[in-house]
């Protein structure tokens, strides 16, 4: 991914050259920068030449709507200030002890019985369209199921967490090493 551009402005015309989508992406954020309005309401362009590229090849941020569930709507809005900083990581904290708010496929109970709220939840379709609206902006979205720690809201599901304490919080259940007998 070549996020390096070259900006030539002068006050009646400005070229990028970039390499790749992404780069121009950049470019024209810093473009964005270099338009500025008189005190008597006419736009300008300043004049500039720049050459630029990204120091680091990870630039992002941590979002954790598993224990703060925050909608698709205020997703979206972090994924557009993050272009806004030329960001292009986001690592999406989507399910933790506390709580499992996303649909799966193949376990679809464990967000009707693991989310805070039946409402607290991202749908399949929801979680396709933030990756999509991500991608357009040049973020790449690395999605995080704490697993196999950290998954006591799966403990709604029953039968898919071994047990580990007895009711007199002994930790062991010897029904859970059946296996082991087989």
């Amino acid at each position: 991914m070549d996020e390096s551009y070259l900006i030539q402005a002068t006050s009646s015309i400005g070229i990028i050259t970039a390499a790749e989508v992404w780069g121009a992406l950049r470019a024209l954020e810093t473009f964005s920068h270099l338009i500025y309005k008189d005190s008597d309401g006419q736009w300008w362009l300043k004049s500039a030449t720049i050459s630029d590229s990204p120091r680091f090849p990870h630039r992002g941020i941590m979002l954790d709507s598993s224990r703060h569930f925050l909608s698709v709507n205020i997703i979206k809005r972090q994924l557009d200030l993050m272009a806004q900083n030329k960001m292009n990581v986001f690592h999406w904290h989507l399910t933790d002890t506390e709580a499992f708010p996303y649909t799966s496929a193949k376990y679809p109970e464990l967000s009707a019985k693991g989310a805070y709220t039946p409402k607290h939840v991202y749908s399949i379709d929801q979680i396709k369209d933030i990756i999509e609206f991500a991608r357009l902006r040049g973020i790449r979205v690395i999605p995080e199921f704490d697993t196999p720690g950290h998954s006591g809201a799966w403990n709604a599901f029953k039968g898919l967490l071994s047990l580990c304490y007895d009711t007199n919080g002994k930790n062991t259940i010897l029904r859970s090493f059946k296996f082991i007998q087989r």
